[in-house]
């Protein structure tokens, strides 16, 4: 009688325990369960580098540091009044405090600042405050000032910033990485 102790011995239950297709017939279901644990491996690892890229994506789309000071005047004042308007949408009177100093905080020029403190006690009206965000990256920062006025304030306030996101008609995963990043 010969006894192989590598190989396990069969059961009465599973007639077949080894591989059908195995040559030296050594190679039993536990070394074939490797194979799909580093299928699932690869898989994870592949969905981990997606939502990376998917991540990064969204960086771009949605800029970690908006810098005011880099826009064109033109471009620079229609957003500080657009942020005037933001402020007093919601009715808070904490909201003007809060964007005034998100403003300054992203670079925006004492000049500005100044614009965007007349424009709170004579506010433009909202059509002609949103006609002059042309640009979609301009509609982008409306849309944060709105969600940076709206962060400690009444429903209202919130409304307004998904009014601006659909009147601007910006898309819905840039809307989402918004309110990830800015919103409350």
């Amino acid at each position: 009688m010969i006894l192989r102790v590598d190989l396990p011995q069969a059961s009465p239950d599973a007639p077949e325990d080894l591989e059908p297709h195995s040559h030296d017939r050594s190679v039993d279901r536990r070394q074939r369960e490797v194979a799909s644990a580093q299928r699932q491996i690869a898989e994870v690892i592949g969905q981990k580098v997606l939502h990376g890229w998917l991540q990064n994506r969204h960086q771009t789309a949605i800029p970690l540091n908006i810098n005011v000071g880099r826009l064109q005047q033109s471009e620079a004042e229609a957003i500080v009044r657009f942020a005037a308007v933001a402020a007093l949408a919601g009715g808070e009177a904490s909201s003007p405090c809060v964007v005034r100093s998100w403003l300054a905080g992203v670079g925006t020029a004492p000049d500005l600042l100044a614009t965007y403190d007349a424009s709170l006690h004579s506010p433009p009206a909202l059509d002609k405050a949103l006609a002059a965000i042309t640009d979609a990256d301009l509609a982008l920062i409306a849309f944060v000032l709105s969600l940076v006025a709206a962060r400690n304030a009444s429903p209202p306030a919130r409304a307004f910033a998904d009014y601006v996101a659909a009147h601007r008609s910006i898309p819905t995963a840039t809307v989402r990485a918004a309110l990830r990043r800015h919103g409350s």
